[in-house]
């Protein structure tokens, strides 16, 4: 939705307080200060500000600042941005003709399905576009340009001078990249010429272009191998979602042979940068490394399951309860939850002393989001049962309820406890935070749990969740559609996969 949007009730501005609104918004910020230069972003913001302080103020008059400061036309930019839905995919291609090396570009409306695409005759973006090019040799630099056109051609150099061009320069603008296969390529293999941020990018959009099929299984997967020896722990983290979604529902739904497999290439590909690093941390060791060690206990234990790597999860954790400073705190999280999934009635119990006890918030949170971690089937009942009452605060019961619908083994049985719980339930969720435990009902996946989540809501309706319960009907056909798509490439990966490591 537009981040300008009518309101015309107390329900809809509750509703409209949402990630497209605080996040669109300051993305499109964001991008105006990428393409306009930090020096003369921040002079046209201290001209706003002392021309309307102690007064009001319209986010024209700091379009108009900008514009004075700048010599560029802001507002007509920034307004496509903030008064339509949607935003653009822009497609990127190098070519080489007679010596100079160009960057052919072509926009259209992106659309996260091809289910969904259509040709709707809407104008173009004014995109403000900020190339990185890498030369042969030096530094990297940045091009800047305007595509107001549905496509343009920008001059980078000469050919035998530029390497390659990446299309979202430290990823401030607000659209999708779809680089070229060579273009792809050679940004992988020179990645860490890239800025951090850029190669978390990198992630994020080969993930968007195959959800949307505009790319294959294996171009992702392509990049997740060459992030075997990432060092930027943020890149490492951008591969989470991608990597669960195919563990779980592809791999998952798609059988156990494909399931275990799949896990054991992920753990095959991350286990070795974990072993590398240890568990332990060094003195003086940078908190760019922690992170790093964190990520990887992430992939490898928390989404690859690896069975050496949970077994000394559960023994850190042993160590960890005795003496906090045992272990990393980066590292805790994941360890409580890893540990959690094949814990006992008794572990059970140790957390929730240890939710009482807990000297900060944050360490009682890591314990009582964990509870969602168990699989005992009586265990996972215990911990519904306790959203009921006051052993969960009323701010956690949505995120709590949000976890275990995202769990493989607890989800059914979470869904089948909202369904006949609600009335109780439904005080204990305040209203603003509805819409997280609505968002968090794809998980179920098929079908027929669309249907129950569709016919449940019209019965019993929320209303500050309305945008929220249709976005989840349209994520439940989004991800079905792209499970039916990508379950033949990645039943055909790990086949190869084990026929490779059967050969070594």
């Amino acid at each position: 939705h537009p981040i300008y949007t009518t309101v015309r009730s107390p329900e809809e501005a509750t509703e409209n307080f949402d990630a497209i609104t605080y996040e669109k918004g300051a993305s499109v910020v964001r991008m105006l200060e990428r393409w306009l230069g930090a020096s003369t972003f921040r002079k046209g913001v201290r001209r706003y500000i002392r021309r309307h302080q102690e007064a009001n103020a319209r986010a024209q008059d700091l379009w108009q600042a900008l514009e004075e400061v700048s010599g560029r036309p802001v507002a007509p930019v920034v307004r496509s941005w903030i008064e339509r839905p949607g935003f653009p995919l822009v497609e990127a291609t190098r070519i080489d003709r007679a010596g100079e090396a160009r960057l052919e570009v072509r926009q259209e409306r992106f659309f996260a399905s091809p289910r969904l695409a259509v040709s709707d005759g809407e104008p173009p973006w004014p995109i403000p576009l900020v190339v990185r090019v890498r030369p042969t040799r030096g530094r990297t630099r940045l091009v800047r340009d305007l595509l107001e056109d549905r496509q343009a051609s920008i001059p980078l150099g000469s050919s035998s001078e530029v390497r390659w061009a990446y299309s979202n320069a430290d990823e401030g603008g607000f659209y999708r990249v779809l680089h070229d296969g060579d273009s792809l390529e050679a940004l992988i293999s020179d990645r860490t010429r890239l800025a951090p941020v850029e190669r978390v990018g990198l992630v994020g959009h080969q993930w968007a272009a195959l959800r949307a099929n505009r790319a294959k299984l294996p171009d992702l997967l392509g990049v997740v191998s060459a992030y075997r020896e990432e060092e930027e722990p943020e890149a490492l983290e951008a591969l989470l979602g991608p990597l669960g979604f195919l563990k779980d529902p592809v791999a998952w739904v798609e059988g156990g042979v494909v399931d275990s497999r799949f896990r054991e290439w992920l753990a095959g590909t991350f286990r070795p940068g974990f072993r590398d690093l240890g568990w332990t941390s060094r003195r003086g060791e940078p908190d760019r490394v922690r992170l790093r060690r964190a990520a990887l206990l992430r992939i490898v234990g928390g989404v690859a399951e690896d069975v050496e790597i949970t077994g000394e999860a559960e023994e850190a954790l042993r160590r960890y309860l005795k003496e906090r400073r045992t272990l990393d705190p980066n590292l805790a999280g994941s360890v409580v939850e890893i540990a959690a999934r094949h814990g006992s009635e008794r572990l059970y119990a140790s957390y929730l002393r240890q939710m009482k006890r807990a000297a900060t918030p944050q360490e009682r949170l890591r314990f009582e989001m964990a509870l969602g971690a168990f699989r005992d089937p009586a265990l996972v009942q215990r911990t519904l049962e306790l959203t009921l009452t006051d052993e969960i605060p009323t701010q956690d019961v949505a995120l709590l309820l949000g976890r275990m619908l995202g769990a493989c083994h607890p989800r059914e049985a979470t869904w089948e406890f909202i369904q006949k719980r609600w009335e109780e339930l439904a005080p204990r969720i305040p209203s603003g935070l509805a819409s997280r435990l609505v968002l968090a009902l794809p998980a179920l996946h098929t079908r027929a749990y669309r249907r129950e989540v569709a016919a449940f809501f019209r019965a019993y309706p929320v209303p500050t969740a309305r945008r929220a319960l249709r976005q989840s009907l349209e994520r439940f056909d989004l991800d079905h559609e792209l499970r039916r798509r990508v379950g033949p490439a990645l039943r055909r990966f790990v086949r190869e996969a084990s026929v490779r490591a059967a050969t070594l």
